[in-house]
């Protein structure tokens, strides 16, 4: 048999089943954006290495430049400084999990950077032996710009292929950052759904149920009244009568207590939906305390990432003004050159110092160039940075408002939950009064017992009562609305068929228990 308990109980466990699988698939998408972000973060790690070991191998290339202008061994120590933080950094490029993948790679890059340093020292050690003008007619000179110019290739193509994968990754978010939302609101509205049937079916239980008791009490009711008049009629049978009422009467407040105690049992059941409403309306509003927290910190990193894109263009007008001077370092070099050779002899040492000139302003043009490179690829890469948290907070937006339509739901499920109990209690003190009313008819029909000569004042009270009943039963019957109980309200004083054809002596038919 399906009571009103079980199909309370099924209604929860439904919801509560719709609500795990909503928390496992949340789970799961937590666990794909906490993987996806562990990937962009060791992507970021593997490019700054990489512009690390980059930028080592530039001031290696400066300080041997330096001693081939110079001769100044102190240049040759910041040489073998940076060759072994070169070293270092391939070494920890190696032990990164985002290089693990790229191994020949990175042994290629090790044998050109090896190959390229032996380069260095060789030139080193003809510098100090020959004059500056023969080291710039070595042939090692175009070999190791040559070897400059490969190592950049192969760093650049690196940095492509991982940017590349950074961006997969940053999609793979965006894809499970959608997956969380829609899983979210699909299941709210499945939970809302269920509720609401559950509500629905409760609702008609409860009618029903408390209809089929109005009935019986208007049936009782009509019978109390019609055994009343008879008693009026035929005081002779008034002892047999009052003794068949009695038993009546017993099961009338048996039932009584019955319904009691079902609508104490519906009082608790509501006053536990409705702390439990009120609780989920407590953690709605935290979860949406937090939400907006997480978005005030999204609005904030998208704030700072914008000003480092400032910064970085306020860097790139500072480097064109740097290649513009080594532009025109360049030319006046030269020209230096020029009037150098028209000194003749005279000037040769004028012409040596020219061309170093012209050659370190050509390396400062050069340098300023991979600089103006690195720039674009940070703001480039900000830019994709404050594009995805932008997006993060559309998401995060969305989430606040669907945790406030959840609050107010909950809100709203504990106003009805609260009018479900008040009428529960109504019904409650409805039965006590019925109960009541019964046990003053029982004692009334004893006192009939025992004197037949109080048998018409018993009758009048056994008259009042069942007023009472009629009235008690038309509350329960408008409470409730029920079709069924409006069909026999209003039957309520007509007489049975057998009441009607019974003789005005016949004794009182007791009334059958509901």
């Amino acid at each position: 048999m399906t009571t009103f308990g079980r199909r309370l109980a099924l209604g929860f466990v439904l919801a509560v089943a719709v609500l795990g699988i909503v928390g496992a698939v949340a789970l799961r998408s937590a666990f794909l954006m906490e993987d996806a972000a562990g990937g962009v973060t060791r992507s970021h790690q593997g490019l700054r290495l990489l512009a690390n070991l980059l930028n080592e191998m530039s001031e290696a290339e400066a300080a041997q430049r330096a001693f081939m202008l110079t001769k100044d061994e102190a240049y040759v120590a910041a040489l073998d400084k940076s060759m072994g933080e070169v070293k270092d950094g391939l070494a920890a490029m190696r032990a990164a999990p985002v290089w693990a993948s790229r191994g020949k790679d990175l042994d290629d890059t090790q044998r050109d950077i090896t190959a390229l340093f032996q380069l260095f020292r060789e030139r080193i050690a003809e510098r100090r032996s020959i004059t500056m003008e023969e080291v710039t007619r070595s042939p090692k000179v175009a070999l190791v710009r040559q070897r400059m110019e490969q190592l950049r290739a192969r760093f650049e193509r690196m940095e492509r292929d991982e940017v590349a994968q950074l961006e997969a990754r940053s999609g793979a978010m965006s894809e499970t950052t959608r997956l969380v939302k829609w899983v979210g609101l699909g299941g709210s509205l499945l939970g809302l759904l269920i509720v609401a049937v559950t509500g629905v079916a409760l609702q008609r239980l409860l009618a029903d149920m408390v209809g089929a008791a109005a009935a019986d009490v208007a049936r009782q009711a009509r019978e109390l009244e019609a055994s009343s008049l008879q008693q009026a009629a035929a005081a002779k049978q008034t002892s047999s009568s009052a003794l068949e009422l009695t038993a009546t009467m017993h099961e009338v407040q048996a039932a009584a207590n019955q319904i009691a105690q079902r609508s104490s049992e519906v009082e608790e059941m509501a006053s536990a939906s409705a702390q439990s409403a009120r609780s989920g309306g407590v953690a709605m509003h935290q979860a949406r305390e937090a939400t907006v927290t997480m978005q005030r910190q999204i609005d904030l990193v998208v704030t700072q990432m914008t000003t480092l894109g400032r910064e970085v263009q306020g860097a790139s007008v500072v480097l064109g003004a740097i290649e513009d001077l080594a532009e025109r370092t360049n030319i006046l070099a030269i020209n230096a050159t020029i009037e150098a050779y028209s000194a003749g002899e005279a000037g040769e040492r004028f012409r040596v110092v020219a061309d170093e000139i012209r050659r370190l302003a050509e390396k400062v043009r050069a340098d300023a160039f991979d600089i103006r490179n690195q720039l674009e690829s940070i703001r480039n890469v900000s830019n994709a940075t404050i594009m995805s948290t932008e997006a993060g907070a559309k998401a995060v937006t969305t989430s606040a408002t669907l945790f406030s339509d959840v609050a107010s739901m909950f809100a709203l499920i504990s106003e009805r939950v609260g009018a479900s109990e008040l009428a529960s209690k109504e019904i409650k003190m409805a039965t006590h009064q019925q109960s009541s009313a019964g046990r003053q008819l029982e004692t009334a029909l004893v006192d009939v017992g025992r004197a037949t000569t109080d048998a018409e004042d018993v009758a009048q009270r056994n008259l009042r009562t069942a007023e009472a009943l009629s009235r008690t039963a038309q509350r329960l019957s408008a409470f409730v609305a029920s079709p069924a109980i409006r069909r026999v309200v209003p039957a309520g004083n007509r007489a049975s068929p057998a009441e009607a054809s019974a003789p005005p002596d016949a004794p009182a038919r007791p009334a059958q228990p509901s």
